[in-house]
């Protein structure tokens, strides 16, 4: 594994995606359970620069205006209680999946209570507990691990019946593609 520099981690997206996760936000009083239905106001969003995409209820989250100096998308529910940022990133220190989910849970706080924690060829979950909110991220490796992208998604503990399911919809639906700055050789 390559020597990890905390200010070159911070220097990604890693840290914009790890801060969303990581922002305490106040527990709220238990949402109606969402019914799954994706016809219902669900949209397709689509990097241009890196081309992933994922699919989310634009009835529940906003699309928010991309910060200065990030290529982070963040979309917050009306009332702020839960987030989504997604972004992708070339993955210029050439980090293995394994090397990547090290990284994170070494380089920042706030995984003490995870209890969720899948892996595939390709992809890892992150997700458990931090005050009263559950937090769930998504990396995906795309172009021969060239690409690291990343789904992460934050809300209040005592709302997970309804957001649960939106979750699994937007992860299952999460997925890399090209863009204009997708490296040459990926297409």
């Amino acid at each position: 594994m390559k020597n990890l520099s905390t200010a070159r981690i911070c220097g990604t997206f890693i840290s914009a995606a790890v801060a969303v996760v990581l922002l305490g936000m106040a527990p709220v009083s238990a949402a109606p359970k969402y019914q799954q239905m994706p016809e219902d106001g669900w949209v397709t969003y689509v990097n241009d620069s890196l081309g992933y995409n994922f699919y989310y209820p634009s009835t529940f989250f906003e699309p928010q205006a991309i910060a200065a100096g990030t290529e982070a998308k963040t979309f917050l529910s009306p009332d702020k209680r839960a987030k989504i940022v997604v972004s992708a990133v070339e993955n210029d220190e050439g980090f293995t999946l394994a090397g990547y989910r090290a990284a994170i849970l070494g380089e920042f706080g706030g995984y003490e209570q995870l209890d969720y924690s899948p892996k595939g060829q390709t992809w890892f979950v992150l997700s458990g507990y931090r005050g009263g909110n559950i937090y769930y991220q998504k990396v995906l490796f795309s172009c021969g691990n060239r690409i690291i992208n990343v789904l992460s998604v934050t809300f209040p503990t005592a709302d997970r019946d309804f957001y649960e399911g939106l979750v699994e919809v937007m992860e299952d639906n999460f997925r890399p593609g090209l863009g204009r700055d997708t490296p040459v050789g990926c297409r």
